[in-house]
């Protein structure tokens, strides 16, 4: 297993467990509701939906779990979610200047290589 994959296995579980203790299942059966983001007002913010976003049940880091518009993990997308933002900033895995998570920061980093995982043999 790659350092990267042990990486982002981490972080997905980081988001997870911060997930089940800051109550984010709501957002996904409430769309609509007001959230803050760092540096800004509260806004509401809708969680994505249709082509080329993952469902909100989504396992994170399945095949499924993937956000087309931004080309990573949609359990990860903190331009999609901005509530998973200070997750990755309390792991120190934050690029200020860009505004997205370091591990997933092409301009600071132009040979990281975000790949979609691989659909299941069989489905």
């Amino acid at each position: 297993m790659t350092m990267m994959m042990r990486s982002t296995i981490a972080l997905t579980a980081l988001i997870g467990l911060l997930a089940l203790t800051s109550g984010c299942g709501a957002k996904a059966s409430n769309p609509g509701t007001a959230q803050a983001t760092p540096g800004s007002t509260t806004e509401t913010v809708s969680p994505p939906q249709g082509a080329g976003h993952a469902d909100a049940a989504v396992v994170p880091g399945s095949h499924e779990d993937w956000c087309d518009e931004h080309l990573v993990a949609e359990t990860q997308c903190t331009r999609c979610d901005p509530s998973l933002v200070p997750a990755f900033q309390a792991a120190n895995d934050w690029c200020p200047d860009h505004g997205l998570p370091m591990s997933q920061c092409t301009i600071h980093d132009p040979n990281l290589k975000i790949v979609r995982p691989p659909k299941p043999v069989g489905n």
